[in-house]
Formats: structure tokens, sequence, C-alpha cells
């Protein structure tokens, strides 16, 4: 195994407040994405661009078509019937790609609209992201692009189906949509456990039973879509995000943290077991 400490997820810490993966709070926002066909955006890091394109071409269902443009020949495709989606590097982030950005610091696959690709995106632009870690190696693309689009994509799939914009916001807050995915077990990375004396996550949780591995063995079950969650967390400039998803990328939990509290601890599991007493009311 190679030597990984925590795989991270970046998300962000801003002022402008909005749902994890989604930007837009109006449904009409969503709707009209609905239509625009989407440009794949590829930078030059090969690995990048072979990984973003397998995972695309197998779990990209949103829109009716996408195409895969070179950030090089991009003019052509700058018109209000196209939006993009390429991967913006955050601050701090350890990849060594050269990719895009964004001026809200977040690290990740992004979407944005205006009918003009700008390699660094603009606030007013982004639609969603798929968070990633902000530690890739080479050969870290392809899973890192697999569970970012499946975000992305089961977003998408969710938000264009809510009855209005209070429901479209508060998607993040009620995931997962199928409780069900509570009784999988939780994937964890070595380390990544915070809980102190005879703190018992099961119990804490209400049932959720944890493995922990090395990051490694966690990027295999996103590959192979196991029926398990996965933990990820990521520290930004002034705290730490953490976040819970399906191997498939349904999002489960998502919160913010202190920069010192980035593992999973008692708060969390507790946080898990009230999403469980909330579903059977």
């Amino acid at each position: 195994m190679k030597k990984v400490s925590v795989i991270l997820l970046s998300l962000l810490f801003t002022s402008v407040c909005f749902a994890p993966v989604g930007f837009k709070k109006k449904k009409e926002d969503i709707e009209k994405f609905k239509d625009p066909r989407l440009v794949v955006v590829l930078m030059s890091d090969s690995s990048y661009n072979a990984s973003l394109i397998n995972a695309v071409e197998k779990y990209w269902t949103f829109n009716s078509g996408f195409v895969f443009v070179p950030d090089s020949a991009i003019k052509e495709y700058n018109k209000p019937e196209f939006s993009y989606l390429f991967f913006s590097k955050g601050k701090g982030a350890k990849i060594k790609a050269k990719t895009g950005s964004s001026e809200i610091d977040f690290n990740g696959l992004i979407v944005t609209g205006g009918g003009k690709f700008k390699k660094r995106a603009i606030a007013p632009e982004l639609i969603a992201g798929g968070y990633c870690s902000s530690v890739i190696d080479t050969s870290d693309w392809y899973p890192e692009m697999t569970r970012a689009v499946q975000m992305l994509n089961n977003y998408f799939n969710s938000a264009i189906e809510a009855a209005d914009d209070k429901v479209l916001a508060g998607i993040a807050n009620n995931a997962p949509s199928d409780i069900s995915l509570l009784d999988q077990t939780l994937l964890v990375p070595l380390k990544a456990l915070d809980l102190k004396g005879k703190e018992d996550a099961p119990t804490l949780s209400g049932g959720t039973e944890i493995e922990e591995m090395e990051v490694d063995e966690i990027y295999k079950a996103i590959l192979t879509r196991s029926s398990n969650l996965v933990f990820f967390y990521s520290k930004a400039e002034k705290g730490c995000n953490k976040i819970i998803t399906s191997t498939s990328g349904d999002l489960v939990y998502y919160t913010e943290d202190g920069i010192e509290n980035c593992g999973l601890n008692a708060k969390d599991f507790k946080a898990l077991k009230a999403k469980r007493e909330k579903a059977n009311k």
C-alpha cells in the first residue's frame, strides 16, 4: 500500500451559504441546466482526463448529452447552450495536475453555467460540486472522479424532482433519501475515528457498524460500488468538513467542525442516530 495519511474531501468555508453539493437555491436554476449540453473540460493531465472520461461515460445520466473538449479548444463551446464540468483545485491542495479553480475555495469537480468557460469559476456561475480529496496522486484520479461524478449525478437527479425551492434546499439536510443506507457498514480510513473511553460507534449511532481500513481499500470499494458507506474529511482554512456517502455517491451525512475535530466523533454518530429516529417517526 502506498503511504496515505487520510483521504481528504475539500468542501468550502465561506460566507456564502448553500447546501452541500448544490450551489443553487432555486429549482428553476436546475431546470435550466437540464437542457444545455454538458461540456466535460479536459486538462493537461492524461490520468485525470482518462479517469474523468471513464466516470462520465459510465455514470452520467442527467443531461441529454455531453462532449469531451480540451480546455485549449473550448472557445467554440462558449455559448449559452453549454454548461461546463471540470476540476477545481482548492487552496493548499496537494495535487500536481494543472487544473481549474474557483473563487469560492472548492476542491473537486464543479459544474458551471453562464455560457462561457472560465478556468477560474466565479461564484454566480457555480451550479454544483462533487467533492474530492485534496491529496491526489496519479493513481487516485480514477476512484476520485468515479465518486465525484456519481455524487453530482445523484444530486442533479434528486434536485430536478424537488417539488419546490424549499425541498431543493433541504436535500442535503434530509440525506439520505434512502434511510436503509444507514444500515450499511461504514468504511473509515485508519486513524480517522475520534472516540474516547468507552464510547462505542454502533451504540451511539443506533446500529452503524464500523470498519477501519487503508484508503486504498476504500478506493476499491468505491470502484466496485460495494454495499458500504465511506467517510472522508477535509481540512479547510477555517475548519474541517466531514462527509459520508455510499460507495455510489449518495450523500448520507455532512457537517462542518473545528479544525481540531476532523475525526468521526460521538457527535457525528449521534447525528446519524437522529437521522434514523426522524425517519422512523
